[in-house]
């Protein structure tokens, strides 16, 4: 029995393991919080960032999430710089992104642009 579920997570961690020419592959996952600091008050979720990077991306791609007032972080793809932007076309002050660290701006972030070595463009300003 114990052989079958070691079987099953081993398969299970193959499937989730992804990388840049994946479908499913995200640069970054970082926890999203609805206030200031981190807390685990304003918690709202772990929120991943999916594609190459390369782009100005809406960090609510849904129309689902509160006001991100602050964003940490947990994993950033190698090689890979994360910067946060509190407007939608990533021409406001930039915010560098490092795995661990908590960032915020005083107003909600609304963008987010991945640069990776293997990313189509780069952001021009």
């Amino acid at each position: 029995m114990f052989s079958i579920l070691a079987f099953a997570l081993s398969a299970a961690v193959a499937v989730t393991a992804s990388s840049p020419d994946d479908p499913d592959f995200y640069n970054t996952v970082a926890d999203i919080y609805s206030g200031p600091d981190c807390t685990n008050e304003t918690f709202v979720w772990a929120d991943p960032i999916f594609g190459r990077g390369g782009s100005c991306q809406p960090l609510d791609r849904h129309g689902n999430t509160p006001d991100i007032f602050s964003y940490k972080p947990v994993s950033i793809y190698t090689d890979c710089v994360v910067t946060l932007y509190t407007d939608s076309e990533c021409n406001s002050t930039p915010y560098a992104a490092d795995v661990d660290q908590c960032v915020q701006a005083g107003v909600p972030f609304v963008s987010a642009f991945v640069q990776c070595p293997f990313s189509a463009t780069k952001l021009v300003r």
